[in-house]
């Protein structure tokens, strides 16, 4: 599958899971499960904002910038890279975040995984960054 339609596509199921979370989340403060412990509305975001959002204008950027340059893709090995670090990333985020209440130990784990998806940002940037500058004529 190309790099963009892989994007796309988890953007979508990351919809659905944002979507799903933030429904449990609003179940809970209105009829009281007590499922607030486990801190959901963190989660929530992140797969919403990092998971849809961002990972449509991934898909969307490595699609569409190369050609609004009138260049190819810097390197397709490296989106892949990204793809897989920025999906590490933030499902470790999130799930370290669902247990934000349950004691101080999270931190570590928030720590790390959200340097990964950081890592995931970086990759995009330079991958399409050094894919807008023009080549050199020979």
């Amino acid at each position: 599958m190309e790099i963009p339609l892989k994007f796309a596509w988890s953007s979508l199921i990351y919809l659905l899971i944002g979507g799903t979370v933030g429904f449990i989340v609003l179940i809970d403060r209105t009829m009281g499960l007590g499922l607030e412990r486990y801190s959901l509305t963190f989660s929530h975001v992140h797969i919403l904002l990092i998971g849809f959002v961002s990972m449509m204008i991934f898909g969307v950027g490595y699609h569409l910038l190369p050609v609004f340059a009138g260049t190819e893709l810097y390197s397709l090995r490296l989106a892949e890279l990204q793809f897989w670090v920025q999906n590490i990333g933030l499902v470790g985020l999130t799930l370290t975040y669902a247990y934000r209440f349950a004691g101080s130990s999270y931190q570590m784990g928030a720590l790390m995984f959200g340097a990964i998806s950081l890592i995931g940002f970086y990759l995009f940037v330079y991958n399409v960054g050094r894919s807008l500058i023009p080549p050199e004529e020979a």
